[in-house]
């Protein structure tokens, strides 16, 4: 039997600008470092994208600030990420002192619990623990890195590696992963981050490092990765502007750099789209580890249906993103026509936004104009979600999500700091068959005129949101949450009328169902009639005698 090697060099990735070697890239030292001190031997796959993401520009600091892998399961993944954190934390540390001093040397794991998170981490303490606790443990630590550590901490859920230099290496889970700032961060399984709150706040915590570097590993996601599809979509834009650009001749590589954001680095071993599920070449494509470890073509071809759903196994096999197949209520392009416009520059160019996508212009409303909350959360009570609907000065419908965010129990605080800086009032909830109904008495008590979205309301609401969307009735920001809701979510037939499905649709339906309820209060429910204020009491006025003068009082017998 023929032995199938899986292919080195990834099927999509960003192209280096200037040609490899020992002097322009890092990865040539960390292959030598996992040889030399770890005993480790990389596969190809792993050291070509080692050579190729950490690639240097002219000063010395890293091109990529954010490394984007995609790769099918079970190829070696940990290991690279251990591999990679231990020379973070023991060779990449002290390069630069004057820039950026070991003991402010953060290297922070992110997963979505700290299980995963922990996995590298393990690895590395495994290495280097100076204080191994069992004999097996003591074998397995490399003495050199003993000495170079002073300290193993695994108490009370902080799992730290302190080096002598002072760098250390922590892990967090992603609900946790808002800290102080870190130069190096490996964020595992990125296809779990469903809301934005995790990137949000590791991202930040590289801005305040010179050469900072964010490295995302996952395989391919479904259509809520929107984080992960966000980056990869970015990632794609980029290599296609390349492809434009750069590999047409119209401009050099140092040309091309000057003008486009080149700090993102997209590196994806994956099946071409729509292959067969027993197509050799895409598991070689997918799976680059094939040959050189224990897996093989046939042990892919053993996880086929009916061993697992196709979709199943075109995610985790052949590293495909597979997105819904169920048609969505909304048409996505009438969607995204009534988007804001891009922004542009002086020249007349695209204004990117740090992920690459082009910004756009904010739509603002009238100012003291009616403007109506709607609140939904998912069904399965994860997520809650807080839209507004009001009116610019053109007359024109103004839509756009102003908050989300884990749980329920910040809404009714946030919606009264909302009413205190705005004076909003109204909000639209749907008032049954929803989690999003037990607002509706707390939001009441507070003051707030909640408009019910129950009986012939619910059967018209989605109906009504996509003939405003048909009909550019309105115009709205484009927001990922709602971007992916409309793109692929659904509803069901109550009373054969559409209402939107907050359990069963492929994606959370939760941020335009909080849209659409608003839009239709807005437009179908008449606004509280102002408050009236009665006007003051008449002065008091005082009242004299007219038969007794002052002078002719006597207060022993005058009545009072």
């Amino acid at each position: 039997m023929a032995i199938h090697y899986g292919r080195t060099e990834p099927r999509l990735w960003t192209k280096p600008l200037r040609e490899l070697t020992p002097e322009t890239s890092r990865g040539f030292e960390v292959i030598q470092f996992a040889a030399v001190m770890l005993g480790v031997t990389l596969y190809p796959w792993q050291q070509w994208l080692l050579i190729h993401a950490l690639e240097l520009l002219e000063d010395g600091q890293y091109r990529f600030r954010r490394v984007i892998v995609l790769v099918a399961r079970q190829q070696g993944k940990t290991t690279l990420a251990s591999v990679l954190a231990a020379w973070w934390l023991y060779a990449d540390s002290a390069r630069h002192p004057d820039r950026v001093p070991p003991m402010k040397f953060k290297v922070v794991g992110v997963a979505q619990n700290l299980d995963i998170a922990r996995e590298p981490w393990n690895a590395v303490k495994t290495w280097v623990d100076p204080d191994p606790e069992t004999k097996e443990e003591a074998e397995l630590a490399i003495p050199s890195l003993q000495r170079a550590t002073a300290k193993a901490l695994e108490t009370n859920g902080n799992f730290s590696i302190i080096a002598r230099s002072r760098a250390h290496y922590e892990v967090r889970a992603a609900k946790n992963a808002r800290g102080k700032p870190a130069a190096r961060v490996l964020m595992d399984e990125m296809r779990e981050q469903k809301t934005w709150e995790a990137w949000n706040a590791v991202s930040q915590t590289l801005k305040a490092f010179w050469a900072g570097q964010l490295w995302g590993i996952s395989n391919a996601g479904a259509t809520d990765a929107i984080v992960l599809k966000a980056q990869r979509d970015a990632g794609l834009a980029i290599q296609d502007s390349w492809a434009k650009y750069v590999d047409d001749g119209i401009m050099s590589a140092e040309e091309w750099a000057n003008s486009n954001d080149s700090s993102l680095g997209l590196f994806e071993w994956s099946a071409p789209e729509d292959c067969a599920l027993d197509d050799v070449d895409g598991i070689l494509q997918a799976n680059p580890s094939i040959g050189y470890g224990a897996m093989t073509v046939q042990s892919a071809l053993a996880d086929m249906p009916p061993n697992m759903d196709e979709a199943g196994y075109r995610t985790e096999v052949l590293c495909q993103w597979v997105t819904s197949r169920v048609k969505p209520f909304i048409d996505n392009d009438e969607w995204n026509d009534l988007a804001d416009p891009p922004l542009l520059d002086e020249d007349g160019e695209l204004v990117l936004d740090e992920l690459g996508a082009p910004k756009q212009i904010g739509s603002t409303l009238a100012p003291n104009t009616r403007r109506v909350l709607g609140i939904s959360q998912s069904g399965d009570r994860s997520m809650s979600f807080i839209g507004l609907v009001g009116e610019r000065s053109d007359g024109i419908k103004h839509l756009e999500l102003v908050e989300q965010g884990s749980g329920n129990l910040w809404v009714v605080d946030y919606a009264v700091r909302i009413r205190e800086k705005t004076g909003i009032t109204e909000i639209a909830i749907q008032a049954s068959g929803c989690p999003a109904a037990d607002f509706i008495k707390p939001l009441t008590d507070k003051g707030f005129t909640v408009h019910a979205i129950s009986k012939t309301a619910l059967l018209n609401a989605a109906g009504r949101f996509r003939d405003r969307t048909s009909g550019a009735g309105f115009r709205h920001l484009s927001q990922p949450p709602v971007n992916l809701a409309i793109a692929n979510g659904t509803t069901k037939l109550i009373s054969k009328m559409p209402v939107w499905d907050l359990f069963d649709s492929p994606v959370d339906v939760a941020p335009v169902a909080a849209l659409s309820d608003a839009l239709y209060a807005f437009e179908m429910f008449a606004p509280p009639p102002p408050e009236v204020i009665p006007p003051p009491p008449p002065q008091a006025e005082m009242v004299r005698r007219t038969d007794v003068a002052p002078s002719d009082a006597n207060l022993a017998t005058v009545d009072f």
